[in-house]
């Protein structure tokens, strides 16, 4: 992998409405683990979200890789829009 990749969250959004599972006759969760095959060639691993398109069906997964050298502002910058609905609950309720 090339080193500037370093320096960079990848993120790659897996949607199973976006498989072609009728051309390769694999079932959901058979595609699913291609996927993640695929991906972790790259080092992206599967991530929890709280996004509302990755959550509305289990196949469904945000994959991710966080470069040696990103800062660590820039993780938690992630973090927070990663679970973006926890933390606009959050701030909702501290608000009150």
């Amino acid at each position: 992998m090339d080193p500037f990749m370093e320096n960079y969250i990848v993120i790659s959004t897996e949607y199973y409405w976006h498989w072609d599972l009728k051309g390769t006759n694999l079932s959901i969760w058979e595609y699913r683990k291609v996927m993640e095959k695929m991906m972790a060639s790259g080092g992206l691993l599967p991530a929890p979200t709280d996004d509302p398109e990755i959550i509305s069906h289990p196949a469904n997964c945000l994959m991710v890789r966080i470069g040696s050298k990103v800062k660590e502002e820039s993780i938690q910058q992630f973090e927070t829009l990663r679970f973006l609905k926890r933390h606009q609950i959050r701030s909702y309720r501290e608000g009150l």
